[in-house]
């Protein structure tokens, strides 16, 4: 197995998260065919220490069948651009890719019907689809009726808050916020001296447009309305910039129109700010003692009336010439029994199976409320290509709201302006 990524290798990161030894006769892998033996699969993967932990317990499946992967690990950034150059230019270099929900619509067209996998690959382990939550599994996987992918990790937004700053205020610090507007009547009791009540980003920066979607769907915001439009300036997005342009902005950190994952996470953990918005991924630092004051005080609960999804799937490439053993590795690799165990190394399933498990569970408490959220309403980014400039227009103005320079009103009708021009250019509106 070859990984190519500059610095730690990836067992050396695995063993950094706390897994356990991969054993000679690990059981996820009885029972694969060693039809393959000897091919080789191109993967375009990725170089977080998740996917860094999938590819190093990928080496069980190399014994197992002689198949050997290929890591080619890119950047989120680089990511879409190399696997839609692969694939649109037909050079296929890569037979297994991983990828974003919000690149689906494009990528399906490449890429196999994965739910066909256990009937055209003898000895894949069962893909058990009733395992995901359902909302997820529509989000991650489904591009028409077409499966166009196995999702590999989910993660959702979280709202957690100082069950200490809590007492001190004379709130219940059990009972978790029920509603945005509960958010910030708490946050306003939670103001003392430099301790703030929320930890909102404002920046020009992706999770300054990740709060904005979430309250947008929390309010019952749509990206497009009924005649197929899109609808950034209705009701519920003016009602999300003034949120966070008028109720939130008054009880975070001054400073934040330069946030971004970083500088929220950050304000929790040293207790700037006793509440806040933040990912699953967050809690491997926020309940670690050594490097957070809320580690033993922590609460949390799915973000109020909407989470919005993370998370990532995997696709195989349809005009690879490994396209059988690649739907083996996929179905193996997001099985019941592996999900689980990557599960207990990185605390990022996706599985129902997984986040409910008691060992997986004993070791990551947090896991039940991220299927809570993940089953509830959920927000995602806006389902084209071009999600990522969509975003850039929504940062851009949340800024601009929030440092004053526009009215939410006005910063609405700019970004709704943005996005109307931008999706006529790329074909997206006719007229």
């Amino acid at each position: 197995m070859l990984i190519t990524r500059r610095g730690l290798t990836a067992a050396a990161l695995l063993a950094g998260v706390g897994s356990p030894a991969l054993a000679q006769d690990d059981t996820t892998t009885r029972g694969l065919p060693r039809t393959h033996a000897g091919t080789t699969l191109n993967v375009l993967w990725g170089p977080e220490p998740v996917f860094q932990a999938m590819a190093t317990y990928s080496a069980a499946f190399t014994d197992a069948t002689g198949i050997r992967m290929d890591f080619t690990q890119v950047s989120y950034a680089d990511r879409y651009r190399k696997m839609m150059l692969d694939v649109s230019s037909r050079t296929n270099s890569f037979d297994v890719y991983l990828n974003a929900y919000q690149w689906k619509e494009e990528l399906a067209p490449y890429v196999v019907d994965h739910a066909r996998i256990p009937e055209d690959v003898p000895g894949a382990p069962p893909l058990e689809l009733d395992d995901f939550p359902p909302r997820a599994l529509e989000v991650y996987s489904r591009a028409g009726d077409k499966t166009m992918a196995l999702p590999l990790n989910g993660s959702a937004t979280f709202l957690v808050w100082n069950k200490k700053a809590y007492r001190e205020a004379g709130l219940d610090p059990d009972r978790a916020p029920r509603s945005w507007e509960e958010v910030v009547s708490n946050g306003e009791k939670l103001r003392a001296d430099r301790r703030y009540g929320f930890n909102m980003p404002a920046g020009k920066s992706i999770q300054t447009a990740c709060v904005w979607i979430t309250l947008f769907h929390a309010f019952g915001g749509a990206y497009r309305d009924a005649g197929g439009q899109p609808a950034f300036n209705s009701e519920p997005g003016l009602r999300a910039t003034r949120f966070m342009a008028e109720r939130l902005q008054k009880i975070s950190p001054p400073g934040n129109l330069t946030w971004d994952s970083p500088e929220m996470l950050n304000a929790v953990l040293t207790g700037q700010a006793a509440q806040g918005f933040l990912w699953a991924g967050a809690f491997s630092t926020l309940l670690d003692p050594s490097r957070s004051v809320v580690s033993k005080d922590l609460g949390w609960a799915p973000t109020p009336e909407a989470v919005m999804l993370g998370g990532w799937a995997m696709s195989v490439n349809a005009n690879s010439r490994g396209r059988e053993p690649a739907k083996l590795w996929a179905a193996w690799l997001t099985s019941r029994e592996v999900s689980r165990r990557l599960a207990l190394i990185a605390a990022q399933p996706c599985r129902i199976s997984a986040f409910r498990d008691p060992e997986v569970v004993a070791k990551y408490p947090q896991l039940p409320a991220v299927l809570e959220g993940m089953s509830g309403k959920v927000a995602a980014y806006m389902p084209i290509r071009d999600s990522e400039q969509i975003n850039t227009f929504i940062y851009d103005e949340v800024n601009a709201a929030c440092a004053g320079t526009r009215t939410p009103e006005q910063a609405v009708a700019a970004m709704q302006d943005k996005v109307v021009t931008f999706m006529r250019r790329r074909g997206y509106l006719r007229g």
